[in-house]
């Protein structure tokens, strides 16, 4: 049967359902992230990538051991038209559902050995009684801004373990620029060593997204790197019904902790962790916080939060891990951790009827 162009532009005419359904399709498609239930699937895809029926070779940490214990992990991703509020830009609440996808695999590439195999001895040793799994729950997050994601801007996300205490286990996730950092190696895909992709350097991201007069600026901000958009911070407390599991050792059954000195005392499971003293679980973070004033605070959380593969490369990191090394990298991490614990007093200052508001107004529903 011969093919009627009449029929066939009647067919795409402003008036047919076709024209309407194919423009639906195509404004789906293009904001895809937004869809009904879609970061359900990028959480379960997350979950999947990590299972015990995966290759035992694709993602064992405990055959690298604590050499991937600070290591990023890195998602890309784009802000879909739907996430832009009415400055053009990627609206600051969506970036907390990019943040919990790249959590989420760092989590389950890193402990979910751990976290399976304390679940289990736990269980052993409570006579085989309760659950075996632990609940890995968040206990806060905060992300701090500095530039903007422009629609259809690709981006990365690099998660890394920033410290761990008694109780909660912190990470960190820069917002980066696509393709303007690459880091040294790859250790769960040595194939990508030899991919000679070319990434831009410092002066080329700034001469390119803030020009002449932001990179005078920037010029100003000590170790910052401009490809980076946000940096956000996050904590996690793994429990057994009300029992709290210290994070030493999910990492240790993990494979991640390097064997530590016979005067290293871990950390007791505690429903109830007792507040740390002196010399105990926090052996700078006192000292540090005694040198913060108005005039150098910036610049110290800007330091501590930046990330060594992104701004300069971390030398050493063929050497061997020993636990002193380790611990060194935590208590460094520690220090801004600890800092932004003290915000957990902010709910103290909720007055409530104590005192007069306002107004109640209605919103959307």
């Amino acid at each position: 049967m011969a093919l009627s162009i009449d029929g066939l532009l009647s067919t795409l005419r402003p008036e047919s359902h076709l024209v309407w359904k194919l423009l639906a399709i195509f404004f789906a498609l293009l904001n895809l992230k937004q869809l009904p239930f879609v970061w359900h699937l990028r959480v379960i895809n997350g979950l999947l990538q990590y299972c015990p029926w995966q290759s035992k070779s694709r993602y064992d940490v405990r055959s690298i051991g604590p050499s991937a214990l600070f290591r990023p992990l890195i998602l890309t991703s784009r802000a879909t038209l739907l996430e832009c509020d009415y400055n053009f830009h990627k609206s600051n609440s969506t970036y907390f559902a990019d943040f919990d996808i790249g959590r989420l695999q760092l989590v389950m590439c890193l402990c979910r050995v751990g976290i399976v195999k304390t679940g289990f001895e736990l269980w052993e040793r409570n006579g085989r009684k309760g659950p075996k799994s632990l609940g890995f729950m968040m206990g806060g997050v905060n992300i701090n801004f500095r530039r903007e994601i422009k629609p259809a801007q690709a981006f990365e996300m690099w998660t890394r373990i920033l410290t761990w205490d008694r109780k909660w286990i912190y990470t960190i996730t820069h917002f980066v620029k696509k393709g303007a950092v690459r880091p040294n190696g790859w250790l769960f895909q040595p194939w990508r060593n030899s991919d000679k992709a070319q990434t831009q350097s410092v002066e080329e991201v700034v001469d390119e997204d803030i020009g002449t007069q932001g990179k005078k600026q920037n010029e100003k901000r000590s170790g910052t790197h401009p490809a980076i958009f946000a940096t956000g911070i996050a904590k996690y407390v793994a429990k057994r019904d009300r029992l709290t599991i210290p994070p030493e050792l999910i990492l240790q059954n993990a494979g991640l902790l390097p064997p530590k000195p016979k005067d290293h005392e871990t950390p007791p499971v505690s429903e109830t962790p007792a507040a740390p003293v002196e010399g105990d679980a926090l052996p700078t973070t006192g000292a540090a916080m005694k040198d913060i004033t108005s005039q150098n605070a910036k610049s110290l959380i800007d330091d501590a939060l930046k990330d060594e593969k992104i701004v300069e490369g971390e030398k050493g990191d063929n050497e061997e891990w020993t636990w002193e090394k380790v611990e060194r990298k935590r208590v460094e991490g520690l220090q801004i951790a600890e800092k932004w614990n003290l915000t957990e007093g902010l709910s103290e200052l909720f007055d409530g009827d104590r005192g007069t508001a306002l107004g109640k107004y209605w919103d959307i529903p």
